[in-house]
């Protein structure tokens, strides 16, 4: 451990799990470590996870968060008040890295986790998104927990181990012989012999805690050997049962009822608990028991039982009938959410009424999209139902609302149980939405959702309404454009939707609506939202990324981006989105049509940082088609065919029409950068070209290009023609495509000069981005044909302007083709060629971080900008202005902007 603060302290960050079971140190070990005083001083941010607590969102950040600074903490929207439920785990992280950041200004920073086989599920995942984004800072990450907890593949703990996978793991053992009698001089004033110290070291396995009872228990004939046989030491359980009798009733009460809290708590809270008028009298006694100790050191203080075992050992020991007692006193003055927990706790038996307030609780929770919360309610409600209807019922809903939350994936695990219930219409309905949400398998999907709607029995409009929703969704993914819509009508006529799942119907009901009426019929379907995007409220968040897509798709750049930035800016916020890292791959694409390579590539990043294992499929296929295009432009051929690789591997998972789209395109934007069109024409044989009646399709603005771009250069004129003629149409007023219709328009003539290609060039060339790709493939492609006719003085300007338009961009294989005719036609006409900033050493982070120098962003924002820290951008601008032989940053925006 001192070596590796020493690591850490030098800027490397490192992740440690300490593993050992219950009593044998774990915490003592670690907060010594993390404490000594010959060691670099270490800020210590820590957290301890609780049984009863798991079932709290962000429970373990809000610990952690406690113990930050309030300065640090303004700006952090998210961190600075109690985390809402159902926020989305990737907002979190993205402000714990900056919180990170700020804590490290003044020296090397530990988050210490103790007993995290106990970490709440999104706590998990905002620290996973961490731990995969420190990169170069001072930060040490320790996790303790218990060695049988481990590996439960159905833990939240196994999300953070596979996020850590190089961590250093710390085995706790027990103790020694001698280590037995350094503890026997602690506890009873004397050593024991080396004999009798291994003896009862054997006997014990050398837990420290287990030791420790045994010594305060047994007399030092027994300890020392005069008996036979060592007695079996009583448990834990009889040990604190003994002490907690040995008390009077005013510490007995106030431990009771630290260990019904369960939290480190104000000795004024602990006594009200308690029943006992004053604290004070109380907390000397139950601390001379080694039961409760002080956990802060705050002006109050907080009062906490001093090991989990201990509590949980308190904590059976009180008499049923004052064990509920407790629990209502706590559920008067705790947090609305914490209070249901101490109601149910309270309660021994079914409780039919308490099980319809916290079916009414879950209703009000759903209604305001806290869909996590409301399906823990349904499960506790279930648990105190009185009848099997009633609790298969409330089950069944539990795990409804679990499919549109953030953690659908869940419910995977609770497919035996759902399976288990009587057949109904609302089972039939759990198992389409987990099917179509969580496995994505359609098929499955589609024959559950079917036969709810077929006999919805009891709240019949509900089951409907729900059911035609996700009938909407499997239409909708399966290319059955139709269908959707009518399932989407049918569920808006039920009415009674959760609130999430009715924005995404109306999300369903667009799409079809573009597929069967054409784009802008689908646009029309959301004129019911705010006209600027930033008035739309979160509610509406996949109606707003859908209205983004659609004008993207239509070509409208401008109001596309503003929608995609707001509803990246919602997300940010903490709200969840049914459609996970879709507004972040539209805009990628967007700005790669624009010429904004650099934005599209810092894009792409953020999404493939924010990817959601419970996403659909589809979204994965086109994350990963966006996140080929750049790379593939640059000629980094490995990355590029990766991200082929896996959306055609999604994308075949799924079989449906779109999916197979963007697997098409990203192969032919690949074989378009190596200049290999008959392999484009191979990749675009695979889609099927749908009669649309009006012409529209999906994604057609970027897959119809391509195709008569190969089916011109592999000799397929006629057909090129008609797919032209086509694109004309789709294109009419999208003005960043205007360059490519002017060079498929050229390429299918297959003149020479042309006046009109050179006026229409120049006038393009004054509207066009300095570094458009389009133009720039306009311009190479003209001035080609003029080389190839002979005509190399006409062909230069337009060739040598866009070899500065690739270069700008990044585009090397481009650059290098169009640098190959200019040697061809006019030898040692460029003196001093284009020199990419992309060719110079850099990689990509490092490019992108450049790139946001240029555009004068702090270290602060480009740390939130890439998710990375503020530590991390200050170690690759370090290794950049190394690279380029730089002092300064305003010498970086210069040299980026030249």
């Amino acid at each position: 451990m001192a070596e590796i603060i020493d690591t850490v302290a030098g800027g490397s960050p490192r992740t440690v799990w300490i593993h050992g079971e219950p009593g044998i140190g774990k915490t003592t070990f670690a907060r010594h470590a993390l404490h000594s005083v010959d060691r670099p001083q270490l800020t210590v941010l820590d957290a301890t996870a609780a049984e009863a607590e798991s079932v709290l969102e962000f429970g373990v950040v809000e610990q952690i968060v406690r113990r930050v600074e309030p300065s640090i903490l303004r700006g952090l929207p998210l961190l600075s008040r109690p985390v809402p439920s159902g926020t989305s785990p990737f907002a979190v992280g993205a402000e714990i890295l900056a919180l990170l950041g700020a804590e490290q200004l003044v020296g090397p920073v530990a988050m210490l986790v103790d007993d995290t086989q106990w970490i709440d599920t999104p706590s998990a995942q905002a620290l996973a998104f961490v731990l995969r984004r420190i990169w170069a800072d001072q930060v040490l990450t320790v996790l303790v927990s218990r060695t049988r907890e481990v590996d439960d593949p159905d833990s939240p703990l196994h999300q953070l181990k596979r996020s850590c996978t190089d961590a250093v793991v710390i085995e706790l053992a027990g103790l020694t012989g001698p280590d037995v009698g350094a503890l026997s001089l602690a506890v009873r004033g004397h050593e024991l012999p080396p004999a009798a110290a291994e003896r009862i070291r054997v006997h014990a396995g050398g837990n420290p805690l287990h030791l420790g009872t045994l010594l305060q228990e047994l007399p030092t004939t027994v300890l020392c050997g005069e008996h036979p046989r060592l007695p079996a030491p009583r448990s834990i359980v009889a040990a604190v049962r003994s002490t907690l009798h040995r008390l009077a009733e005013p510490p007995r009460l106030l431990l009771e009822a630290l260990a019904v809290l369960d939290e480190p708590s104000p000795p004024a809270r602990a006594a009200q608990v308690a029943g006992i008028p004053d604290a004070a009298t109380a907390v000397g006694p139950a601390i001379g028991t080694g039961l409760l100790g002080w956990t802060s050191q705050t002006p109050i203080g907080l009062l906490n039982v001093t090991h989990s075992l201990y509590r949980n050992a308190i904590y059976e020991v009180i008499p049923l009938e004052r064990r509920g007692r407790l629990h209502l006193r706590a559920a008067r003055i705790v947090d609305p959410v914490t209070r249901w927990t101490h109601r149910v706790a309270a309660t021994m038996s079914a409780d039919p009424a308490l099980a319809t307030d916290l079916e009414l609780a879950a209703r009000d929770a759903g209604g305001a999209a806290q869909h996590m919360l409301a399906a823990r309610y349904l499960r506790w409600a279930a648990d105190l139902s009185v009848n099997r209807a009633d609790y298969e019922r409330r089950l069944l809903l539990s795990w409804v609302q679990t499919v549109f939350g953030p953690n659908r994936n869940t419910a995977l695990a609770a497919l035996p149980d759902i399976t288990g219930c009587a057949d109904s219409a609302l089972r039939s309905l759990t198992l389409g939405l987990v099917a179509l949400f969580a496995t994505g398998d359609r098929v499955e999907a589609k024959r559950h959702l079917s036969a709810a709607l077929d006999r919805p029995g009891d709240n019949a409009d509900w089951i409907c309404a729900v059911a035609a929703a996700g009938l909407a969704g499997t239409a909708v993914w399966s290319g059955a454009a139709a269908e959707a819509v009518e399932a989407a009508r049918l569920a808006e006529s039920h009415g009674g939707l959760p609130v999430r799942l009715a924005d995404f119907v109306t999300v369903f009901r667009t799409v079809a609506t573009c597929r069967t009426n054409g784009m802008e019929s689908g646009l029309a379907e959301l004129a019911h939202l705010p006209t600027e995007a930033v008035d739309v409220p979160p509610e509406q968040l996949d109606s707003l990324v859908c209205r983004g897509a659609v004008r993207t798709m239509l070509g409208d750049l401008v109001a596309a981006e503003v929608d995609l930035r707001a509803a990246i800016a919602m997300c940010r916020a903490g709200h969840h989105n049914m459609g996970g890292t879709t507004p972040l791959s539209y805009l990628a694409a967007l700005h790669y049509v624009r010429g904004d390579w650099d934005d599209a590539s810092i894009l792409v990043d953020q999404a493939l940082s924010l990817a959601d294992p419970d996403e659909q499929p589809h979204h994965r296929v086109l994350r990963h088609m966006v996140a080929c295009l750049v790379p593939a432009g640059r000629g980094q051929w490995r990355t590029a065919t990766d991200h082929v690789d896996t959306a055609w591997a999604h994308a075949n998972r799924v079989a449906s029409p779109q999916d197979t789209r963007y697997a098409v395109i990203a192969e032919a934007v690949v074989h378009q950068a190596r200049g290999e069109p008959a392999k484009m024409l191979t990749a675009l044989r695979k889609l099927r070209y749908e009669a649309e009646p009006t012409a529209h399709t999906w994604w057609a603005l970027w897959w119809r290009p391509l195709l008569v771009e190969a089916l011109i250069a592999t000799g397929h004129h006629a057909e090129g023609a008609e797919h032209l003629t086509a694109l004309r149409i789709l294109a009419a007023e999208v003005d960043y495509l205007r360059p490519t219709i002017v060079r498929l328009d050229a390429a299918l003539s297959g003149s020479g000069a042309s006046r009109r290609i050179e006026d229409q060039i120049a006038d393009l060339a004054e509207r066009s981005p300095r570094h458009s790709f389009f133009q720039a493939q306009l311009e190479a492609d003209y001035g080609r044909r003029l080389a190839d006719a002979g005509n190399a003085r006409a062909a230069l300007p337009y060739l040598t302007t866009a070899l500065a338009r690739f270069a700008g961009l990044g585009a090397g294989p481009f650059q290098c083709r169009t640098r190959q005719i200019i040697d061809r036609c006019a030898p040692n006409s460029l003196k001093e060629a284009p020199v990419s900033p992309y060719a110079r050493g850099l990689s990509p982070r490092e490019n992108q971080i450049a790139h946001l120098v240029r555009l004068n962003h702090t270290n602060r924002e480009i740390a939130a900008e890439l998710y990375i820290t503020t530590k991390t951008v200050e170690y690759h601008l370090s290794n950049i202005f190394l690279k380029l032989g730089m002092t300064s940053r305003r010498q970086l925006r210069d040299d980026v902007v030249s």
